[in-house]
């Protein structure tokens, strides 16, 4: 996160700035952390089953003075319990939850630093990881922990994924992701789009000033694919704007079926075994809009054997270059 602590606040805070601390208190105190017991075994990695488990962590609270205005850092921990799906069987995973949050004492900042630490606690398989990153919120869903960075006015919201099973980042994008779904599968696939507009700027470090958009294909459990979109020099390169293009899943035949209005589609002939190489049969397409009559273009892209097909994507030349990535 970015913020400069400046020096500790060492002499008496005034009336108004203590009853701030009271408040920043009673806010950590609505997340106290709950206490798992038993007999300690943190030498043994993964499953602690039969062994027992125990951990314990405090809340704080830090304020210091940073140009002559009060800032409160709150730092706090909780504990949560959450299945990975394998099948028909679940494997516990504890998430022991460190959050820490800055803001100044007249303003308010959504963003919090979060550092994860995931164990199995029962002997179906050991799962052990560590994950730290800035988002606003974060959730659970698909075999994933979904962490959300809320863009401002002029942004985009910033969404990134990462796999319960080993807490690797699998698929990020703004703010909107297509899904691909096996009927009774939790593991999903998903395709985004993440332009230049999401919040953090994620895109700038790639450094390509023709750059307009990365599309990041992944799953549950690993990123698989991506390509870069970029701007040619054309008459319309100024109209094309830099958000996110409307997009959707079409099926290609049989295999496939395109729901919620071609945000889903469905693997007609997938289990709980499908493999990358098996998702296949249907194309993703976005839709550019420019110029005062609505005019708009399009790029389609077909995926084959669980990889973009990007030898027969259909585009328009004199705008796009399509690059993999």
């Amino acid at each position: 996160m970015r913020y400069n602590q400046g020096k500790i606040v060492t002499g008496v805070l005034k009336f108004a700035a203590i009853a701030i601390i009271g408040t920043a208190l009673l806010s950590s105190c609505n997340q106290k952390p709950k206490q798992e017991s038993g007999s300690t075994n943190a030498s043994q990695p993964g499953a602690v089953a039969g062994n027992g488990y125990s951990d314990s962590s405090s809340s704080s609270v830090r304020v210091f003075d940073q140009n002559g205005r009060v800032c409160i850092q709150q730092s706090n921990t909780s504990y949560e319990v959450v299945n990975i799906i394998e099948g028909a069987g679940k494997i516990p995973l504890l998430l022991k939850i460190r959050k820490t949050e800055l803001c100044y004492a007249d303003s308010v900042n959504h963003d919090k630093m979060y550092e994860i630490s995931a164990k199995s606690v029962m002997d179906t398989k050991a799962v052990s990881w560590d994950a730290s990153f800035v988002a606003t919120d974060i959730s659970f869903k698909d075999n994933t922990l979904l962490a959300v960075k809320e863009g401002n006015d002029n942004e985009h919201d910033f969404i990134r994924r990462f796999s319960l099973q080993n807490g690797s980042e699998v698929f990020s994008c703004s703010f909107s992701d297509l899904e691909v779904k096996i009927p009774n599968v939790i593991n999903k696939y998903f395709i985004g789009y993440t332009s230049k507009k999401a919040a953090t700027d994620p895109l700038s470090s790639l450094k390509e000033e023709n750059l307009l958009g990365v599309v990041r294909f992944g799953s549950s459990i690993a990123a698989i694919d991506s390509f870069k979109v970029k701007l040619k020099r054309s008459k319309v390169v100024d109209k094309i704007s830099g958000s996110v293009p409307d997009a959707i899943l079409v099926a290609a035949n049989d295999n496939t079926r395109a729901i919620d209005d071609g945000k889903t589609i469905i693997l007609m002939k997938g289990d709980a075994h499908t493999q990358n190489k098996d998702v296949s049969d249907f194309a993703v397409k976005f839709t550019y809009y420019f110029g005062d009559d609505n005019e708009s273009t399009d790029v389609t892209v077909p995926v084959v054997n669980g990889k973009f097909d990007l030898a027969h994507v259909q585009y328009d030349k004199d705008i796009f270059e399509i690059v993999a990535f």
